[in-house]
């Protein structure tokens, strides 16, 4: 069996962009590409740029029955059209590879989870500098702390209110960018109220509801869902 294995990342996002690519068949590799791309762009764009120098050489490896295997959910959706291109800078990229797919006699684009795709990590990874992902090495699975575990700045955290209206913490590095979906406890909720206020105050906003309010400055927090400092019901 001939497959693709893709990956790309940015650095901080958007930033420095660089792939990696794992051709392989019979479970040999018969190509590895690490490069760094031109430009300042996104960790998407990284990941679609992935995705077609790997199609690319496959063609030109004259294959034409292939298994594309990568762990962007976004990207593996996006090209399989279960998910809409919303973007307009992802939306040439995703044009391209399905230009390319339409080559082959046959091909199948699958999400594979981050553990299994580690040699086209490792792959983008070394093209920007790092012995491993400094983005995807499982941080959501430990307590890193509020320090970056690459560059030890500190870090800062924001409320993320998804479309589903679930909330969860983001911790981001000031130089390597996101980092991960921070766990919720005291300490960071503690750090993110602080934060989210002094950024409030900064701003110099008032919510319309607020109108006539003693406590304007907290309104934000508020909306974030913290009653708490407030009061406001």
């Amino acid at each position: 069996m001939k497959i693709i294995q893709f990956d790309g990342g940015a650095v901080p996002n958007p930033g420095t962009r660089a792939i990696g690519v794992i051709l392989l068949e019979d479970n040999h590799v018969l190509k590895e590409i690490s490069r760094k791309l031109d430009g300042i762009g996104t960790n998407n764009e990284a990941e679609y740029s992935a995705l077609i120098e790997g199609l690319k050489r496959a063609l030109a490896l004259g294959w034409t029955e292939i298994l594309v295997q990568g762990d962007s959910k976004l990207v593996v959706n996006q090209v399989a059209g279960s998910w809409k291109v919303n973007k307009d800078n992802l939306k040439p990229l995703n044009t391209e590879a399905k230009t390319l797919l339409s080559k082959f006699q046959s091909a199948k684009v699958e999400w594979i989870p981050r553990e299994q795709n580690v040699r086209a990590d490792a792959a983008a990874s070394k093209a920007l500098g790092f012995d491993e992902d400094p983005f995807h090495d499982n941080l959501h699975k430990r307590d890193i702390g509020i320090y970056c575990p690459e560059c030890k700045k500190e870090c800062t955290f924001e409320w993320v209110v998804l479309k589903t209206g679930e909330r969860h913490l983001r911790q981001s590095c000031p130089v390597h960018g996101y980092l991960r979906a921070a766990p919720m406890v005291p300490a960071y909720i503690e750090r993110v109220k602080s934060e989210s206020l002094l950024q409030y105050m900064n701003d110099d906003k008032t919510p319309t509801k607020c109108k006539g309010c003693s406590k304007l400055d907290v309104c934000k927090l508020v909306e974030q869902g913290f009653a708490d400092i407030c009061g406001y019901r």
